[in-house]
């Protein structure tokens, strides 16, 4: 089988390549040396990732991927499979699979979760994975939701990497023309996350009663959330499969997400009109804003991962990172370090708004979930990189986001992470350690990744 370097191994060249080309120019940062405590303990948290989910979560009974388990990692007595949490473990088998290739546990993981994907998921009657095993969409309307897919197409391409044979070839052709077909509308640019079986008349109450109730937004709108997903999907896709029609839809995307989705203050609008408009409250009342807040409202998790999987896409894309999707990757990084963190830089918070009439953005989630430490520490190491003359102030922010995550996110006694910082999460201690929104991806890629940066 020809071996294929995964993205962030081509990313780490890329750095290389980009660090060297201003080395000359940067005298003073020949002396930084990195602290070495923080290096081996994230090599050896990423080793212990992949340990402690796998081969814990492959259901052997019943296919798939198991989901819940409890803060002792004690299996629960439910287990709901979700494509998103199927697909997530696909790709975290298939990517530990690659960087630890004596332990076949993951290459059994990940064959594992390929069979069942493939083979249990998809509808073959109108296309697409469905969201939930066995499927439970069966009501008046039954729909797809493209956010749930473009994992599925991440999942496959990080399969191919490991596997690439036809089949799982086919597939990533299958999945993405199915996608491109109907998730996207004649005359407009970028894609719908809900894509239902068959075609609804929008003025019937059936309808409207679904667009309602279905919890993903108005099923009109376009939705930075599942943009960003299918950048990043598309990215690794056409590392394995280079097929010009794909190349087109993620520049289209690259763009998207960075010329229309990022604002002028430097963060990313929640949705938008068909022509890229963003849907906003900001003109109403507080009580409006607040009643509307998951709708419209700053996600420093996701502005932070944003800013990685831009600067990925660019580097498939052009072999280089071009200097505007730089520069705004660069500033959703900084608006989060200016905006997001608690006191000295211990965690990032969920949400905030910009009131009108207010000059500064207010916390009105201060969670610390896992999930955006995970990311904010994974760009940090990346840029620490890409940007040699602020090496030594990203590398100090990571290692004290670090800090904090050994205290309040990572669970010492039973492992794993916990859902939510326990320092202003304390009940976060005894709630499950995986659920259907709760796998294996964004701390194992944040981990592996940061290990490889650091090498």
């Amino acid at each position: 089988m020809k071996p294929k370097f995964t993205n962030a191994v081509l990313l780490v060249f890329a750095i290389a390549i980009f660090v060297g080309c201003k080395a000359d120019s940067q005298d003073s940062n020949k002396n930084i040396t990195l602290n070495e405590d923080f290096k081996s303990e994230i090599s050896a948290a990423a080793d212990q990732h992949f340990k402690t989910w796998f081969p814990k979560i492959i259901d052997t009974i019943n296919c798939g991927y198991y989901t819940n388990f409890e803060y002792d990692w004690k299996m629960s007595d439910q287990q709901e499979k979700m494509l998103v949490t199927q697909a997530r473990a696909l790709w975290a088998a298939a990517i530990a699979s690659q960087y630890y290739p004596h332990d076949s546990t993951f290459k059994i993981a990940a064959d594992h979760g390929f069979e069942f994907l493939t083979t249990q998921m998809w509808d073959d009657v109108n296309g697409g994975f469905y969201l939930n095993y066995p499927n439970t969409n069966s009501g008046e309307i039954s729909y797809k939701l493209l956010y749930g897919n473009a994992f599925a197409l991440y999942a496959l391409a990080e399969y191919a990497k490991i596997n690439d044979s036809k089949k799982v070839i086919k597939w990533i052709e299958k999945t993405f023309q199915w996608m491109d077909f109907k998730a996207r509308r004649p005359g407009e640019s970028g894609y719908y996350n809900i894509i239902t079986d068959t075609l609804q008349d929008k003025n019937s109450a059936a309808y409207q009663k679904f667009a309602g109730s279905i919890g993903w937004g108005n099923p009109d709108w376009k939705d930075q959330n599942t943009s960003i997903h299918l950048l990043e999907a598309f990215t690794n896709a056409y590392v394995v499969w280079p097929d010009e029609r794909l190349r087109l839809r993620l520049e289209e995307m690259l763009l998207i997400v960075r010329d229309k989705m990022v604002n002028e203050k430097n963060g990313l609008n929640l949705y938008f009109d068909k022509d890229f408009k963003p849907i906003t409250f900001e003109d109403d009342s507080r009580e409006t804003i607040l009643k509307n807040i998951h709708l419209d409202h700053i996600s420093f998790g996701h502005n932070i991962e944003t800013s990685f999987l831009m600067i990925d896409a660019a580097r498939i894309l052009y072999d280089t990172i071009d200097t505007l999707t730089m520069k705004v990757a660069t500033a959703l990084l900084d608006h989060t370090i200016d905006h997001g963190f608690g006191p000295n830089y211990t965690g990032i918070y969920d949400k905030a708004y910009q009131f009108k009439g207010s000059d500064t953005l207010e916390i009105v989630a201060n969670q610390k979930t896992w999930w955006a430490q995970a990311e904010a520490l994974h760009t940090l190491v990346l840029f620490s990189s890409l940007i040699p003359e602020r090496k030594t102030e990203f590398m100090n922010i990571a290692i004290k986001l670090w800090d904090y995550m050994k205290q309040n996110i990572i669970d010492s006694e039973h492992g794993g992470w916990y859902g939510n910082g326990l320092d202003n999460n304390p009940e976060s201690k005894t709630e499950r350690k995986a659920h259907q929104w709760k796998g294996p991806y964004h701390d194992g890629r944040a981990l592996l990744f940061c290990k490889m940066y650091l090498q």
